[in-house]
């Protein structure tokens, strides 16, 4: 008779579970090896080229990222006289580059497919033609793997820098996949490595991008002005989206890599737009390409997982799921003149290419073999929450205008990652230092440490997005029927002012004051938001970080008691000492005041004082007098004798006091 077993005792009882099974670290390499077999034994689509054309030697130019230069060798190639595949920039060749890792019989070297490359060069009018330099002691070499890659050149004669400028802008990128990678995201990115061949032999010494091939469905994610991939057989992915907005964040708002594209998560053919627009080519549209990104962008499971920031849109821009864009590269020039995404594509959509490490290297299993592939932005997969405090890292706004130096990336390199700087307005403009000094002072005290002209805790590249969005909203960028979204142009405008961007400040300003101003002209704010004590808020934040005509009309407004404003004729005089310094600095004033009426109104000031300003009829003397030389300079003569015969009245009027 069965018996059943009785736990009689204190201790639980534990149900035996089915041990999860995992592969050890040499079974994998033993899966990964034998896939790499399977693969060279198939039939070398590319073997023709072997046969077909000549052995050429030409000069490898790979880019070494730490250093941020590039180093040289020799190397042998059999590049096909025709195009397989095109774009609208560049053309494709299949090619086969001889390795420096010959392991086999010189009979085997040139048949295996990893021979095969694809090469890229610009168009040109007329094609050269390609001379026989072949060494028939070499021509058996040609059968080791890696040996095919796809080689590129332009359609069109460019300049010899622009391919090493390509290379160095897909190196740049890929060092942000690996800063992407340390976040610990759910799947690992790569941007596949990029050289130059130069083809010293021929007359011309043509130059050749030049890609490992890699077979698989080449799709374009995301471009530079807006694009997302979404359609039936592609579903807009979660990792190439985070991974742009990633790169804004982790650069401090200094730089976004977009125009992801490649085969899986292995990209090539990027483009990066930095704050100010300088570098990596015609593509690089600046806050604009930011603006665009932004608009379409909507944070995933991804982004957040990374403790990436929501970017401030409109309830009407989030709910809008389409669109603007064909995911064609637009240009620099067309970014705001035609206000379209026509542009030109720097991706060929039928080559496959390999993966980030040199081609040389044997370490290739990772990245052909995923063998722990994760669902895409499964919301089962288990994601580490990381929480970033917010910094205080921001761009000098006297170093705006500088071009993006070839130290940028090293500084970048050095950069803290817990000191990412958030998307979203508030987390962008909060700062630990200036909270602290909030504590320990009281808030006159901190603004006194903050003259006129210096920042205070600002997020200018963030506002200038938002600046950016204000403006496509205003030309209808995103309105199928092109007419303008005023309540979206007017929220950014005012995010763009809430970061502290000093030409949104004033634009806001203007439109609360009805004061004429250059941006936005026809905007206008519904009767019920228009406010005097708003606006001049603006006015003076504008003036604050250096806008001259925001500084002439705080001085008028604490002169003349304008916008509701108490006099303060104390206030007065710095902002018109400071309009003095400014305009005598600027070469672009169409409306302002000259100097010697402003000196001449310091002086009438002080001739009479009061609103806080002690009378001084010494000092307006010497004012008048100032004024009137700067009048008489500027041949006017009228006004010079009047503030000449002022000066007279106000230091006999010292005399008799005396």
């Amino acid at each position: 008779m069965a018996t059943t077993q009785v736990n009689t005792s204190n201790e639980p009882s534990y149900e035996r579970k089915p041990a999860k099974r995992t592969l050890s670290t040499s079974k994998k390499w033993k899966l990964c090896s034998a896939a790499v077999h399977d693969y060279t034994q198939k039939e070398d689509q590319w073997a023709y080229i072997v046969e077909q054309f000549p052995t050429e030697k030409a000069i490898r130019w790979r880019y070494e990222m730490t250093k941020r230069e590039f180093f040289s060798d020799e190397v042998e190639v059999k590049i096909d006289n025709k195009p397989f595949a095109n774009g609208a920039m560049r053309e494709c060749f299949r090619a086969k580059k001889l390795s420096k890792f010959a392991v086999r019989s010189p009979r085997e070297d040139w048949h295996l497919p990893f021979a095969n490359v694809v090469a890229k060069k610009y168009f040109k009018d007329s094609d050269s033609s390609v001379a026989d330099f072949s060494h028939k002691d070499k021509e058996q070499e040609w059968h080791l793997p890696f040996a095919n890659v796809v080689v590129k050149k332009y359609l069109k004669p460019v300049d010899r820098q622009t391919y090493f400028d390509d290379v160095q802008l897909q190196m740049d990128a890929k060092f942000w996949s690996d800063e992407y990678n340390k976040a610990n995201p759910p799947k690992k990115i790569d941007i596949m490595q990029m050289m130059i061949i130069e083809l010293a032999d021929r007359p011309d010494k043509p130059l050749y991008h030049v890609e490992s091939v890699i077979e698989g469905d080449y799709v374009k994610y995301n471009s530079n002005s807006g694009y997302v991939e979404s359609n039936s057989e592609h579903v807009s992915r979660n990792t190439p989206q985070a991974f742009s907005h990633f790169t804004f964040e982790a650069s401090g708002h200094k730089c976004m890599v977009v125009d992801v594209q490649g085969v899986g998560d292995l990209y090539t053919d990027p483009q990066i737009h930095t704050y100010n627009g300088e570098g990596y080519g015609s593509g690089n549209l600046a806050t604009k390409g930011m603006a665009l990104f932004f608009n379409t962008h909507r944070c995933n499971v991804i982004c957040e997982a990374l403790g990436l920031s929501k970017f401030d849109l409109t309830s009407k821009e989030r709910k809008r799921t389409t669109t603007t864009s064909d995911g064609n590269t637009c240009l620099r020039s067309e970014s705001f003149s035609s206000m379209d995404s026509e542009g030109k594509s720097t991706a060929e959509r039928d080559v496959f290419i390999d993966s980030g490490i040199d081609e040389d290297s044997m370490d290739r299993k990772e990245n052909m073999f995923n063998l722990n592939n994760q669902m895409e932005g499964a919301k089962n997969v288990p994601i580490p929450k990381i929480r970033l405090p917010s910094s205080s890292f921001d761009i000098p706004e006297d170093k705006a205008d500088q071009a993006w130096d070839t130290e940028e990336l090293q500084r970048m390199q050095r950069y803290n990652s817990n000191n990412r700087r958030p998307s979203c307005i508030k987390g962008a403009t909060s700062s630990r230092e200036r909270s602290e000094l909030a504590r320990k002072s009281s808030a006159s005290d901190i603004d006194s440490r903050v003259p006129i002209g210096k920042k205070e805790e600002r997020a200018t590249i963030l506002g200038q997005v938002h600046f950016d969005l204000a403006l496509y909203h205003y030309m209808g960028r995103f309105e199928d029927d092109k007419t303008a979204d005023n309540n979206s142009a007017l929220f950014h405008l005012k995010s763009g002012a809430d970061c502290g961007l000093s030409i949104a400040e004033f634009t806001l300003a203007c439109l609360h004051l009805n004061i004429y101003h250059d941006e936005l002209r026809e905007l206008e704010l519904n009767t019920n938001l228009v406010s005097e004590s708003e606006g001049f808020m603006y006015l003076e934040k504008a003036a604050k970080h250096g806008i001259i005509a925001a500084i002439l009309n705080v001085a008028q407004s604490y002169h003349l008691g304008l916008y509701g404003v108490t006099k303060d004729w104390v206030k007065a005089e710095k902002y018109y000492r400071k309009y003095t310094e400014c305009s005598s600095a600027s070469t672009d004033i169409d409306t302002h005041e000259p100097t010697y009426q402003i000196l001449a109104k310091i002086a009438e000031m002080y001739q009479y004082g009061g609103n806080g300003l002690d009378k001084n009829p010494l000092k307006s003397g010497e004012l008048y007098t100032e004024a009137a030389e700067a009048a008489m300079s500027a041949m006017n003569g009228r006004l010079a004798n009047k503030w000449f015969m002022l000066a007279e009245e106000v230091w006999a009027e010292c005399e008799e006091d005396e």
